[in-house]
Formats: structure tokens, C-alpha cells, sequence
């Protein structure tokens, strides 16, 4: 009988195995056209958080390439955890996060945390060349920092070169446990809005910057929502594997529910228009900052802005169009621009759809979009009107100002035939090997000495406040993002100049995104109050490329006295390009074990020891030290870094009109 077991036991083993996968294939099968499937997560309401304490909170990110089709066109796709989006961040006010980024891509990456502040961790604001170097290919590194009081809608994003732009993007969520509108909403969902290009950006921002090109930015091929889009497969290449008939974000709701919508521009190009067919949304979020609620049928959303609404559900029960529109005027297309055949010309009205949960699944909506005098007043690349914008606790603008600097930005070609962008005339270069954090702590250096292209802008006031006044000398809009702060904007405009008897010193909207009008101005204000070196930069990826990038550096002398993570000085070591490991220093002793495969187990008491994350195919090839730095070994076989910008694409084409 023994015998017998022992013959049969492994075909049962098999049998077992092979309905497993089977079931689990016809199951992915069902629920989605396209194989391998796009993040399933944002379709499913966010799991409530119900403790108030706040707590520390571990996270894996592992980047690498996967083969996706977010649009029905599949691509090699830039992932984090294999996943498009990359895993949705869920924690609570005050959570510390210790995220574990494993970079097995073969260029470096960051990961920067759009809104976060980053109180007292500027080295972990992720902005290679400013706060950090870059992560290597095959090393793992963990951003430790607390969220501290923030709460809201944000997300995160690969900040090296326009790695986001191929995938590395996902939300981050902040649950208030004190939130004024808790009572009014049943769930909670989160909602991404991201254009999406076929060819991998390092191509796209090398004809961008090619000599000779005098066209627009790259036009996206497609749109999504929540990492889902449908592609006219009649425009894909020859051999391309595409699927017209690609799933649509659908987001389920019930019948006399209430629904809060967290909206999040991941985009790299894109402005939208977005609306949910004869839904009203009544805006209480704006960048992280509760607002005075505010009732509109079309939301107007720039990249890097966020915003939550209130849904509800009141309808007949069926099927409804969630539209992200991108307006024609905000698609800069003319001979010679890049992608300016895609179809997204013609469609740019991208579709999710928000389905009744006894409505039918067999049949498309056949709602009608918004057509009323609020959508008619809009006007198409701007941001919400500032002066509908109220926070829900009053606060007052700093009243005094400091620290006061004035900001031109402009676009045209150099004298070799490259486009550029300019800060005050001055196009940004990012010193990858040795950035601003490091000259500043590491080797005392001033920020006023930092080199002309630095873009460097320094005040050292504490307690006191800045004023930046930016003017747009170009006839496009660029939604400027400022790291480190939220800001008050205390005034704008389209024309002119600003009349400082005119700005709101009363209750202006407070955000860490504003649009700048073509040809306008805007003119923001915020508390010194945090040490650390901060991004200000358009949101437009491809100006961010052309350098449309400048960095305020905080209370300098504040900065110089704190203590940067050795993990982090470990980045910018001579040889780092050959690392396998890299140090990974928590607080304190003794708190958590680092698995081999670079899981983080929290221990029953204390905090960490210094441990190596090993790579996967981990040959010995790096010495750790005591203190957490890095010594490459002799041995063959050590990773390098190649960049694969290919910036030696010339254009010969000749055409007028450098300056737009």
C-alpha cells in the first residue's frame, strides 16, 4: 500500500498543480483582455485604516522591466514590483515609511515622493544631482523618512532622467484620521491620469535635445486611466503585438453611495479635462490640503496636481463615462514634431467607466459629457480658478517677506541648434556624481559657489518667508511643482505684470503645483521652516530634460549641521558604479532582520543593524564596512552603469521660430 502511495502521490501533486494554474489563467482571463495584466489594484476601494497611533511601515519596491500593454500595444515597460501603476502607498498621518528600492534596471534610478516634505530628510527626497546620487543598477538602497502631520493624495515617481515617463510611477496616500469630510463618504477609490508614449523615453528625449530639432515636445501615443487606455491598433507598427479591444478602468459603485475619488496627474505631457457622465464632483482635496467644498461638473488637472471629489452615486443604475479629455490647444503639434501622427490628435478623449453594480457588464455606456456653462468658461490648460480655491481651516500668508527672488523662464535654441529651456538665462545641469547635498554637507561647500548652471538660489532666514515671482516669457503653460513646501499663491495672471495691491493676503489657495499662464506671471509665498535643498521645476517632463529646473537651498547653515545616513554619502563613493550591495543603516539597533531576498521583518523589540540587501545575482563583488560604506572588490564580473541616452541623433531639417 506504501508502495503504492508512493507512485501515486507525485501524479496527484501534479494534477493538483496544474488545475491551480490552470484556473488561475482562465481567471486573469475573464477579468481582463490583456495578458499580462495592468495593476488591478486601483479598481478595488482602498482598505480603510482605522488606528490612529502612527507606526512604521515597510515597503518593497523592486524596478525592472516587464512586458505590459497598458493600452492594448504591448511594450517593455519600466516597473516596480512588475506592476503599471507601480504599488499603491496606503499609510497613516505621522507613519514612518521604510521603502527598500531594488534596482535591477540597467541604468540608475531615484525614487523622489511628489509632496512630501520631507522634514528633516532632504537627502531622501529622491532628485539625482540635488539630493541624492543615483541608485545604481543591481543595488538596493531604502528611503527612511516620516510623513510627519501631512495627510492627502500624493504619489511617487522616478526623478532620473524621464525614467516615470516609462512606468516608474504609482500613488501615495496619506489617511487623516481626523478628516472633516469622514462622515460624508462611504469609500474611497484612487484614480491615475497619465499619457503614455510606444517608444522608451531615453529615445524620445534624445530627438528632443538633437541639434537641429525645432518642433514641440513628443506626442503621446495614448491616455490612460489607472494605467488602462485603448489604442487604435490600425496605426501600430508592422509585427506589434496591440489589442484594440484592451478592458477601460471601470470603477463599480452602488446606488445612493458616496464615493471619494482620489485623482492623481501622473503625466509627463498631458493636461485634462475630467468629468464622470451626469455625476457631479464636489472638490475637497487640492494638493494635499483640505479645501472648502466646491461643486463642479469638469475638473481642470495639470500634471503633478491632485485633487479628491465627492461622488455620488444618484443616478439610474448603469453605465457611465469617466472622461479625461486633453484639449487640442494644449497638444503643441506642427510639421516635424515627434509623434505627430498619433492618433491621439484625432481621439484625445480618453474613457474609464463608472458602472452601477447591477447594471449590465455586456453594454458600453451611452451617457453624453458635460456641455454646461461651467465646462463652456474654462479655459483649456489652466489650472482651477485660484479664487474658488479656500482652505477648510483659514490660514493667512506670510505678511512679511524675507527673501524675495525673481524667476524669467524661457525656451529657444543655443548657438549650436539645441533647444534648451532657461532659469534667469541659465539652463540647469544636474551633477549627478557629486550633488548639491554633498557639496553643501559633506564638503562644506556654499551654495554660492556652486557653478552658474546650478541653478542655485540660497536664503538662510529662519522664521522668515520667500516671495518667488515667476514670469513666463513663453506662450506655453508649465505647471511649476516646488519640493520640500506647499505654497501660497497669492496672485496670477495671464498678461501683464503683478500689482502688488491686488494679492490675496487674506486666504489664497495653498498648493505645491501651479500652472503659469503662456506669456503670464504668478506669484507665490511660503514660511522658511525646513532645512534642505529643493526642486522647482516645470512638471513637463520634456522641459525638465531642456533643464527648466532650478533649486532653492534652505537654511543653509541649518543644513550643515545635521548628519546625512552614511547609506546615503555610500551613493556617491568612488567606484559606486561597480557596487553589488549597498549598506542599509536604520535609526536605531536591533529592530528588524533584512531577509536574503531583501524583505524586511520587523523584530519583537528595538530598530535595525546595518544589513546588505544582496542583488540577485550577488557575486561577493562589494566589501561592506562597519560604518555602511561600500568597497568594490577587484573580482570580474562587477555591475557598471551605462547611460543609454542617445544624445548623437541630429536633425538636418531646418525650420524657423526657435522661441514658443
Amino acid at each position: 500500500m506504501k508502495k503504492h502511495l508512493s507512485r501515486v502521490l507525485p501524479l496527484y501533486v501534479l494534477l493538483l498543480l496544474f488545475t491551480i494554474f490552470a484556473t488561475s489563467d482562465a481567471t486573469v482571463r475573464r477579468r481582463d483582455y490583456t495578458i499580462p495584466t495592468t495593476n488591478l489594484e486601483l479598481l478595488k476601494p482602498l482598505t480603510p485604516i482605522t488606528r490612529k497611533e502612527p507606526q512604521d511601515v515597510y515597503l518593497n519596491l523592486e524596478l525592472s522591466y516587464t512586458d505590459l500593454a497598458p493600452d492594448g500595444y504591448t511594450r517593455k515597460v519600466w516597473t516596480a514590483n512588475g506592476q503599471y501603476p507601480g504599488p499603491l502607498i496606503h499609510c497613516n498621518r505621522g507613519d514612518r515609511l521604510i521603502i527598500n528600492v531594488t534596482n535591477n534596471l540597467k541604468d540608475p534610478a531615484t525614487i523622489h515622493w511628489h509632496g512630501i516634505f520631507q522634514l528633516g530628510s532632504t537627502w531622501y527626497d529622491g532628485v539625482g544631482g540635488q539630493t541624492q546620487c543615483p541608485i545604481p543598477a543591481g543595488v538596493s538602497f531604502i528611503y527612511n523618512y516620516t510623513v510627519g502631520e501631512q495627510v492627502g493624495t500624493y504619489w511617487w515617481h522616478s526623478h532620473y532622467l524621464a525614467q516615470y515617463v516609462d512606468g516608474i510611477r504609482g500613488p501615495l496616500i496619506i489617511n487623516n484620521p481626523d478628516d472633516p469630510y469622514l462622515g460624508q463618504y462611504d469609500y474611497e477609490y484612487v484614480l491615475t491620469l497619465e499619457d503614455w508614449y510606444h517608444v522608451e523615453s531615453h529615445n524620445l528625449v534624445a530627438m528632443r535635445l538633437a541639434q537641429g530639432y525645432e518642433a514641440f515636445n513628443p506626442i503621446p501615443d495614448a491616455g490612460l486611466i489607472s494605467g488602462r487606455g485603448q489604442y487604435n491598433c490600425s496605426k501600430a507598427q508592422s509585427g506589434a503585438k496591440c489589442d484594440s479591444n484592451n478592458m477601460p478602468a471601470i470603477y463599480t459603485v452602488t446606488k445612493g453611495k458616496k464615493y471619494r475619488f482620489r485623482i492623481i496627474n501622473m503625466s509627463a505631457e498631458a493636461f485634462f479635462f475630467f468629468s464622470i457622465d451626469q455625476h457631479k464632483l464636489k472638490v475637497i482635496e487640492v494638493d494635499g490640503v483640505d479645501i472648502k467644498e466646491i461643486e463642479l461638473s469638469v475638473l481642470p488637472i495639470h500634471i503633478g496636481q491632485r485633487f479628491s471629489v465627492i461622488v455620488e452615486a444618484s443616478q439610474d443604475s448603469g453605465s457611465y463615462w469617466i472622461r479625461a479629455d486633453i484639449p487640442k490647444q494644449c497638444i503643441l503639434n506642427r510639421n516635424g514634431t515627434i509623434n505627430n501622427n498619433s492618433d491621439i490628435i484625432h481621439n484625445s478623449n480618453i474613457t474609464g467607466i463608472l458602472r452601477y453594480d447591477d447594471a449590465s457588464n455586456d453594454t458600453l455606456p451611452q451617457s453624453n459629457k458635460f456641455n454646461d456653462d461651467w465646462y463652456k468658461k474654462l479655459s483649456p490648460c489652466h489650472d482651477l480658478d485660484i479664487n474658488l480655491i479656500k482652505p477648510y481651516e483659514a490660514v493667512a500668508p506670510p505678511q512679511k517677506v524675507t527673501d524675495q527672488f525673481n524667476i524669467s523662464i524661457m525656451i529657444y535654441g543655443d548657438s549650436k541648434h539645441t533647444t534648451k529651456a532657461y532659469i534667469n538665462g541659465q539652463s540647469w545641469v544636474p551633477d549627478l556624481k557629486n550633488p548639491s547635498i554633498m557639496k553643501i554637507m559633506d564638503q562644506n561647500i556654499s551654495a554660492t559657489e556652486f557653478p552658474i548652471n546650478a541653478n542655485a538660489y540660497m536664503y538662510d532666514t529662519e522664521g522668515g518667508a520667500v516671495e518667488i515671482v515667476i514670469y513666463n516669457q513663453n506662450g506655453g503653460d508649465h505647471p511649476f511643482h516646488l519640493h520640500g513646501h506647499n505654497f501660497f499663491i497669492i496672485g496670477m495672471g495671464s498678461s501683464g505684470s503683478p500689482d502688488a495691491s491686488q494679492y490675496n493676503l487674506v486666504d489664497p489657495p495653498l498648493r505645491d503645483t501651479v500652472t503659469l499662464p503662456g506669456d503670464g506671471w504668478a506669484v507665490i509665498r511660503y514660511l522658511i521652516n525646513n532645512p534642505g535643498v529643493w526642486a522647482f521645476h516645470c512638471h513637463i517632463e520634456w522641459h525638465v530634460e531642456l533643464g527648466m529646473v532650478f533649486q532653492l537651498i534652505e537654511m543653509q547653515s541649518k543644513l550643515q549641521q545635521l548628519k546625512m545616513p552614511p547609506s546615503v554619502e555610500a551613493l556617491c563613493q568612488p567606484g559606486y558604479q561597480h557596487t553589488k550591495r549597498l549598506a542599509i543603516p536604520f535609526p536605531d539597533d536591533e529592530g528588524t532582520t533584512i531577509t536574503p531576498g531583501g524583505y524586511v521583518i520587523p523584530n519583537s523589540k528595538g530598530s535595525t543593524k546595518r544589513l546588505a540587501i544582496p542583488s540577485p545575482d550577488d557575486d561577493n563583488g562589494t566589501t561592506i564596512t562597519p560604518g555602511g560604506y561600500v568597497i568594490p572588490n577587484s573580482k570580474e564580473g562587477s555591475t557598471k552603469v551605462k547611460r543609454t541616452t542617445e544624445r548623437n541623433i541630429k536633425y538636418t531639417t531646418k525650420r524657423n521660430a526657435w522661441k514658443w
